[in-house]
């Protein structure tokens, strides 16, 4: 039966004048007036929206799925990482409640918050609250783990450091390692973590599809390949068995990570392109990572820090290696976003696309990069003249800010653009990176026009001229992901024939304080007309 909302603010791209729709076998039939939509669908069941705001569903552009489900079963560690020493004794909890987990696994701790030691914890740390089985935790950003003796011993990790490409092994002043691993070490211990089989790759997307539809995520652009040591070919069947038990609450576009040559013909082998799948699971592009995060100082400069002088960061490909990757994959016909938070990273990727379009010119292959964070102007214009696409997380500003100017001096000047690209031409489009940071929306809102954190006092905005106005932010996490993704035709819009995805909030935004954005509260989330 087709539904006539009435009464409503309506958000339209196209600044079209509208107050009521109609939601019909999943797809808005109507946009406009309520007397033209009572004269059309005179037997629509009417819903009074009592003027409350409503916008197109969110679409988180670039987030990890699969990560925060299996984040939302592990020990929470945000909530405690104001101190090394609470820290801990969340993990210490954690370890009592769960005596039959093989493995004790958490993420969310950040060393810039410790108000105690502001260091890395080590394994003599972990080995205090965790001695007899293997501990794993992850720095908030996914680039830095800290592993306890166990686990390292499992992995084989003894006295002497191994030696990893794109990653390393920290050792101790006695030169042993310490059991910090960064990059690529990660995959010394995550690889012998056992792989979730079917079932619970499943449980976990259900979990983290419920999470983010209360934040009013309708679809999201997710790396979920690297989640786990599943295949990529469980991560999909999963996917498409819970399409079809019509499970699925949350559209989700896949970028894949295929991060050696042999993962990606392997998989372009059978049959996969961007675009392939449907409305509710479909292949989006290759997704490769260039380098680290900029909160662990693993983000590749292409000159050293500046609080860290012997240290540019961790380039995780070579340029030869990238170029390889991306020439595949654009032969291919796959688009590629790759993750480049360094302005280092930032040319190496550049490069590899000029180069790939160098040899086999295609329009409109949309690749991107996802962060672009340290981008100075000129790497800007190259991204135009390349007709590239930003996968911005404005709510990274909240925890950034503090560490931006220590970390880079003078080229901070220069990082986190926003609206100097759109000025440029360049689309862009917002997420969150969630798990690395919560996948609230209005918070990144509210981050995107004030270029000023949230969840700490400080009344000084970051580069004000970067800030994106309302209109911009909300169409960055409507419209532009739907652009990102190839997707425009059919979603990111309150438009006739496109899907019915929506989300009602409890106030109107353009008559909200924006430093109070974060506060507005979703009151509703529609996927395809009905209520997840």
């Amino acid at each position: 039966m087709s539904k006539c909302y009435i009464n409503a603010r309506i958000f339209t791209a196209d600044d079209r004048n509208a107050e009521c729709f109609v939601v019909d076998a999943g797809r808005f039939a109507f946009v406009g007036t309520r007397k033209e939509a009572l004269c059309a669908f005179p037997n629509a069941e009417q819903i009074d929206l009592n003027g409350q705001f409503v916008c197109p569903g969110f679409n988180d552009s670039h987030m990890h799925l699969l990560s925060l489900g299996c984040m939302l079963t592990q020990a929470q560690l945000a909530p405690e990482t104001d101190s090394l020493a609470g820290m801990l004794r969340k993990l210490c909890e954690y370890v009592n409640q769960h005596p039959h987990e093989e493995w004790i696994l958490g993420r969310g701790w950040n060393q810039d918050y410790f108000t105690d030691e502001v260091r890395y914890p080590t394994r003599d740390d972990l080995d205090a609250v965790c001695p007899d089985k293997p501990c794993l935790i992850t720095r908030a950003c996914g680039h830095v783990a800290i592993a306890n003796s166990r686990a390292l011993e499992l992995a084989g990790i003894d006295a002497e450091a191994p030696v990893v490409a794109g990653g390393r092994v920290v050792t101790d002043e006695a030169g042993l390692p310490n059991g910090v691993l960064e990059e690529n070490a990660l995959d010394l211990v995550t690889n012998i973590i056992p792989a979730p089989d079917r079932t619970q790759l499943k449980q976990s997307l259900l979990l983290a599809m419920a999470h983010v539809n209360h934040f009013g995520i309708t679809s999201v652009q997710t790396d979920d390949f690297s989640s786990t040591k599943a295949p990529f070919e469980e991560v999909i069947a999963a996917y498409l068995e819970l399409k079809s038990e019509g499970a699925m609450t949350v559209r989700v576009t896949e970028q894949c990570l295929l991060a050696d040559r042999e993962t990606l013909l392997r998989f372009l082998s059978q049959g996969y392109r961007t675009g392939w799948g449907d409305e509710w699971f479909r292949i989006g592009p290759l997704k490769l990572i260039g380098d680290g995060s900029l909160g662990s100082r693993t983000a590749y400069l292409n000159a050293p820090y500046s609080d860290a002088p012997d240290t540019c960061g961790i380039a995780t490909y070579s340029q030869e290696a990238l170029n390889e990757l991306i020439d595949i994959a654009h032969r291919s016909g796959m688009q590629v976003a790759i993750h480049a938070i360094g302005d280092g990273a930032a040319d190496r990727v550049l490069n590899a696309i000029e180069l790939a379009q160098s040899i086999q010119p295609r329009e409109d292959a949309r690749h991107g990069i996802v962060h672009a964070q340290i981008l100075n102007h000129k790497q800007a214009q190259r991204m135009k003249a390349l007709d590239m696409h930003a996968y911005i997380q404005p709510i990274f500003l909240d925890y950034d800010t503090k560490i931006v100017y220590p970390r880079l001096g003078s080229r901070a000047d220069e990082a986190y653009p926003a609206a100097s690209l759109l000025r440029l031409g360049v689309t862009l489009s917002s997420g969150s990176d969630s798990p690395v940071e919560p996948p609230d929306v209005m918070t990144g809102i509210q981050c995107a026009v004030t270029r000023k954190p949230v969840t700490r006092k400080d009344n000084q905005s970051y580069l004000p001229h970067e800030a994106l106005t309302l209109r911009e932010a909300l169409l960055s996490f409507t419209a532009g992901g739907a652009y990102a993704s190839f997707e425009s035709d059919i979603k990111g819009q309150i438009h006739e024939s496109m899907l019915a995805d929506f989300v009602v909030l409890g106030i109107d935004p353009f008559e909200t304080d924006p430093e109070w954005i974060h506060k507005i509260p979703i009151r509703q989330t529609y996927v395809a007309g009905e209520n997840v």
